[in-house]
């Protein structure tokens, strides 16, 4: 079940990414983060910098598990990344497995500025994966 709805979350994510490239490529939307994001029952958070610490073009991807549940915590970022001219759909997976203080955190020149990112974040534990939040930003 967990596999089927994935794969039915990148599928939808893609097509709004494909749909929406064109639209966005003339325009260059400004960049928008995704501010803490809440799984439902708030049991973890993502987050999407999209210019950290003010730099353009350096994103960073946060996952926290915030509750000592059995859970761990994982958040998907999806979006476009362009590599020579080419713009293709880029899913990066974090994920923070207890609730240590310690965020899964990834860094770095991820996803092609004005474009979207579309955020997912949920609890799992084992093969279940639920209490799911969405939003989305603007690299």
């Amino acid at each position: 079940m967990s596999w089927l709805r994935r794969v039915s979350l990148l599928a939808a994510m893609t097509a709004a990414v494909i749909f929406g490239a064109a639209s966005q490529a003339s325009a260059a939307a400004e960049p928008h983060n995704v501010g803490w994001l809440y799984t439902v029952g708030r049991g973890g958070a993502a987050f999407f910098d999209a210019d950290l610490a003010g730099h353009p073009s350096e994103e960073k991807l946060t996952v926290c598990d915030n509750a000592s549940n059995g859970r761990g915590v994982r958040a998907y970022y999806s979006g476009t990344t362009i590599i020579n001219g080419t713009e293709y759909v880029h899913t990066w997976e974090v994920i923070d497995p207890s609730n240590n203080g310690i965020c899964g955190t990834s860094t770095g020149n991820i996803f092609a500025d004005g474009f979207t990112v579309y955020v997912e974040v949920c609890e799992y534990a084992g093969d279940w994966e639920g209490n799911c939040a969405r939003s989305s930003g603007v690299a």
